[in-house]
C-alpha cells in the first residue's frame, strides 16, 4: 500500500509546486535543413592545375520553417526558442579535388537581411561531417543580433532564409565542375509553458 501512494503523493506535490506558473519544461530537437547544392568549376585549362580564386556563387536556401515543420504542435504554448548550435557538412565533394571555401552567409527575415557569420572553410573535401559554425556560449565570430533575430522569427512562426556566398580558394580540381551539397543543422530548443 505504501508503494503505491508514494509515487501519487509525489505527483500531487509536484502538481501542488507548479501552482500559477503552470508547468514549463525545454523541448530541444537537431533540425536538417533541405541541402545546398552547389557547383564549383573551373575553365577547362585550368583542369588539374591550382587556382587562386574563383568566381563567387550565389545560393539560397528559400524558406526554412523550422517551428512549423518541427514543433508545430509546442508553437502556442512556447515562451522562447533558443538556438544552442548551428553546424554544416558537405557531402559529395570529390575526394581527389581539393578546396577552401570562403562562406559569407546573410539570414533574410522578411524585408530584413543581415550577416551572419564569414567563414573560410579549409579542405573542403574533408569536412565530411559536422562542424560547428555557432554554440550558444562561444560564439566566435557570428552576429548574435542575427542568432537573436532568428530566435524571435521561430516564436512567431515566421520563416527565414540564408543568402550564402561561395568563393572557392587554393582550388585544385580533377574535372571542370565538381557538384556538392552544403547541409546545415539547427540545434534549437523550446521553453514551453503548459497552465
Amino acid at each position: 500500500m505504501q508503494k503505491r501512494l508514494l509515487p501519487f503523493l509525489s505527483l500531487l506535490l509536484v502538481i501542488w509546486g507548479c501552482g500559477d506558473a503552470g508547468i514549463e519544461s525545454d523541448i530541444s530537437k537537431n533540425v536538417a535543413i533541405d541541402p545546398i547544392e552547389v557547383q564549383l568549376s573551373v575553365p577547362p585549362i585550368f583542369v588539374g592545375q591550382r587556382v587562386d580564386e574563383t568566381p563567387p556563387i550565389n545560393t539560397n536556401t528559400g524558406a526554412i520553417d523550422i517551428s512549423d515543420n518541427e514543433f508545430s504542435e509546442y508553437l502556442d504554448d512556447a515562451e522562447r526558442f533558443t538556438i544552442n548550435k548551428i553546424t554544416y557538412s558537405i557531402v559529395g565533394f570529390p575526394q581527389n579535388s581539393e578546396a577552401d571555401l570562403d562562406l559569407s552567409i546573410d539570414i533574410e527575415i522578411g524585408q530584413n537581411t543581415q550577416e551572419l557569420l564569414s567563414i573560410l572553410v579549409a579542405d573542403a573535401q574533408s569536412n565530411v561531417t559536422d562542424v560547428v559554425l555557432f554554440e550558444a556560449g562561444t560564439p566566435g565570430n557570428v552576429n548574435l543580433n542575427a542568432i537573436a533575430d532568428l530566435e524571435n522569427a521561430l516564436l512567431n512562426g515566421q520563416t527565414f532564409a540564408m543568402d550564402i556566398e561561395i568563393i572557392g580558394r587554393d582550388v585544385l580540381l580533377r574535372e571542370e565542375e565538381v557538384n556538392f551539397q552544403l547541409v546545415f543543422k539547427f540545434d534549437v530548443t523550446t521553453r514551453i509553458k503548459l497552465d
